[in-house]
């Protein structure tokens, strides 16, 4: 797939502005399952944070209590998921430690504050969480300042995540009805424009021509590498508070200066950088020796920014030629048309066009 930078926090915002009201439309009087709140202890604000889908039908309601932007919270999230019979599960205990790194992510995009991955490691328990009025058994987990508990209720199951609130002090109920929440969601949505905008922009440090694309190469490449290793350990990808910011300045930049240095437009620009960074992504995901070998990577990287940003020839020319026909493929055909043209190359012509690994595993064995 193509990528292409962050967009700006305003559009971001529109974007779940209609989301709210396409939910809204939805979503009144309520969800095809039962949906449980917080009824004790009494936060004040409350909205509807998330609400998920699964082929059109409502698989998931997350209902928030308290201060969405304040670290010190209090807040409490009490996510309903719907009975999915025959679906495989997480543990209890995988499923709360995705609660809480959605929850640290959450707190970075509402508050613009990073909380790292606590010292000391999550601790968990059994416990109990009354609903109804009755005790429910559940799996809790403390990890820094946060926690969050899990629970069977109705065939589906209730995951609570807090700050700032004592986790023996919760008590749930059924939410029948979810208009006040949505319309707690426009209030929310409505602060968190204007702290948005409040925002100053990111500062990067200086940087033109080749040293532009680098820095714009590196932060792919560290987002890259933290997310594999978030998906390994089966956690949830974490993101600072800034980074989309900062990775869309780095990106804009980029585009300015290949259009400076090639006399291209702005789109022309874009589209150079796009195929880099796409390239230089590719290399690091789908090519051993890139991760393997320190002195290979900085030598494709070297060269790809030469041959795509300046024009020079390199001694990888062939294999940046390959990544462009397979990059241009990938942009003018369909994700089935292009497996079915694939086939066919490599069944009629597999010797007249190697694939683009294939000719930068020639470079890296020739080097």
């Amino acid at each position: 797939m193509r990528e292409i930078p962050e967009p700006e926090r305003e559009e971001w915002i529109a974007r779940l502005r209609e989301r709210a009201r396409l939910d809204a439309a939805e979503l009144v009087p309520r969800p095809p399952f039962p949906v449980y709140g917080l009824l004790i202890p009494e936060l004040g604000q409350r909205a509807l944070a998330e609400a998920g889908q699964v082929n059109d039908a409502w698989t998931e309601i997350s209902l928030a209590y308290g201060d969405w932007a304040a670290p010190a919270g209090p807040w409490v999230c009490v996510t309903t998921a719907a009975p999915e019979p025959g679906a495989a599960h997480r543990s209890p205990q995988a499923t709360l430690l995705h609660a809480l790194d959605q929850e640290r992510n959450r707190i970075a995009d509402h508050a613009g504050v990073d909380e790292g991955e606590p010292a000391e490691p999550p601790a968990f328990s059994q416990t109990q969480i009354i609903v109804d009025g009755r005790a429910a058994a559940a799996v809790l987990c403390l990890h820094g300042g946060l926690w969050a508990a899990r629970l069977e209720a109705d065939g589906g199951t209730v995951t609570v995540v807090g700050r700032g609130s004592d986790p023996g002090s919760v008590q749930l109920g059924l939410v029948d009805d979810l208009e006040p929440y949505l319309r707690g969601r426009g209030e929310m949505l409505g602060r968190l424009t204007e702290a948005y905008r409040r925002r100053p922009p990111p500062v990067l440090a200086p940087a033109e021509g080749l040293a532009a694309f680098r820095a714009l190469i590196d932060e792919t490449l560290g987002s890259q590498a933290r997310l594999l290793a978030a998906l390994k350990a089966d956690r949830t990808p974490r993101h600072t508070a800034d980074e989309s910011a900062v990775r869309h300045a780095m990106w804009q930049r980029a585009v300015g200066e290949q259009a400076r240095l090639s006399g291209s437009t702005p789109r022309e620009a874009d589209e150079v950088v796009t195929l880099v960074v796409n390239h230089v992504g590719h290399l690091a995901e789908e090519t051993a020796w890139f991760a393997a070998d320190p002195v290979l990577r900085e030598a494709a990287i070297d060269e790809t920014l030469r041959y795509s940003v300046l024009g020079e020839d390199v001694p990888s020319r062939d294999a940046q030629q390959a990544w462009a026909r397979y990059w241009n493929e990938q942009l003018s055909l369909g994700r089935k048309e292009e497996e079915e043209l694939h086939q066919t190359i490599r069944g009629m012509h597999e010797d007249l066009l190697p694939s683009w690994q294939d000719v930068w595993q020639a470079w890296a064995q020739g080097r």
